[in-house]
């Protein structure tokens, strides 16, 4: 100890052999301040240490998606697993259907039905259901031409992803088609709502009701269904079917009330045999299928369905899996917590004091 007590009384750092008495006591306390300062450093190092966390980087090579699962639960954090193939087709992953309204696959726009012209609907019925087909085929077009471009165009990602992330973000872009194939296809309905040159919606002027005259009024509205042409009376009124001057603008205010019920229909088949007079028909045509799961009411205004490109369910299918196969990630990296820091902070407290030992034995 006497001995030790020397070596730090006589321990010179700095000593360049001068015989200057005040040179070699000022070298001495240089170095009694040198190790101090070490000393506090190495306690503020050892003690830092032993309380922060240390981390060491992990790999795994060309992972499963079992693996890729489980590391993810693990490691979420700091997971990072670079996908081989960075550009994907979202047609590998994704496949998308669409199930139509029923009018757009039903009779009512086929041409056995496109038979007439006037508020009766022996006359004035055809022009109101070819604009209907002409609307589904718009759709159906829209649909077709927008889910082709979407299915082709690449989803970029440089890293895979986790299934959350991975349904937030296709979802959110599916959202995106869905909305900019809808406002195409307003911009179309707008188009043919104000296009009156149109075969579609050119109509001879008539008297509708009230003594409205479509020849100096572009309002007028009545009740579609068929009419006795002796009084010009209503035998059969459509229930939610209107006529009036422009048959883009009653048309879309008009339901399929009477299309869903096969009685209503029947009604109405009935009363136009009875009064067509000098050339007899028979149409055998069904109601439409009303579904419990369509979104629509038999109520809903022909509108309404429109503005939904008359779609009753987009169905999607997106699947993780087959895009996990197309990113296949050669690698994947991740940070684990080491909880050897008693080991370590002993490790680091031995080689602190080895190399003062070495600095005490050069006095």
């Amino acid at each position: 100890m006497k001995r030790l007590i020397n070596k730090l009384l006589f321990f010179n750092l700095f000593d360049d052999e001068s015989i200057d008495i005040e040179t070699i006591r000022r070298q001495r306390i240089s170095s009694r301040v040198y190790i101090v300062a070490l000393s506090i450093c190495m306690c503020i190092i050892i003690i830092y240490t032993m309380f922060s966390k240390r981390t060491e980087l992990q790999s795994f090579s060309n992972p499963s998606q079992n693996d890729y699962n489980q590391l993810l639960k693990s490691y979420s954090e700091s997971l990072k697993c670079p996908c081989k193939n960075i550009p994907i087709e979202y047609k590998h992953f994704i496949q998308i259907n669409t199930t139509f309204h029923a009018i757009c696959s039903s009779d009512f726009i086929s041409k056995k039905w496109h038979d007439y012209d006037r508020r009766d609907i022996r006359v004035r019925g055809a022009s109101y259901f070819v604009f209907l087909s002409t609307l589904c085929q718009i759709s159906q077009t829209r649909i077709d031409s927008a889910l082709n471009e979407f299915l082709n165009a690449t989803f970029l990602n440089t890293h895979m992803i986790s299934i959350s992330e991975f349904d937030f973000q296709i979802n959110d872009i599916i959202s995106q088609v869905q909305n900019n194939t809808l406002r195409k296809f307003s911009r179309s309905l707008k188009l043919l709502q104000y296009n009156s040159t149109s075969e579609i919606n050119s109509i001879k002027p008539v008297e509708i009701t009230n003594e409205c005259s479509c020849g100096t009024q572009s309002d007028c509205i009545d009740s579609g269904g068929v009419y006795d042409a002796l009084n010009d009376s209503a035998t059969f009124r459509i229930p939610g079917w209107n006529v009036g001057c422009s048959v883009v603008e009653r048309l879309l205010r008009s339901t399929f009330q009477c299309l869903y019920d096969q009685m209503c229909l029947n009604s109405l088949l009935f009363n136009i045999e009875k009064y067509t007079f000098g050339h007899y028909y028979h149409i055998n045509i069904s109601a439409m299928d009303f579904l419990n799961t369509s979104h629509f009411k038999r109520n809903t205004s022909i509108q309404n369905i429109a503005d939904e490109l008359f779609i009753e369910e987009w169905n999607i299918n997106k699947s993780f899996s087959s895009f996990y196969n197309q990113c296949n990630p050669y690698e994947c990296s991740y940070k684990i917590e080491k909880d050897d820091h008693f080991t370590y902070t002993i490790s680091l407290f031995l080689n602190d004091t080895f190399f003062i030992e070495i600095l005490l034995e050069k006095v």
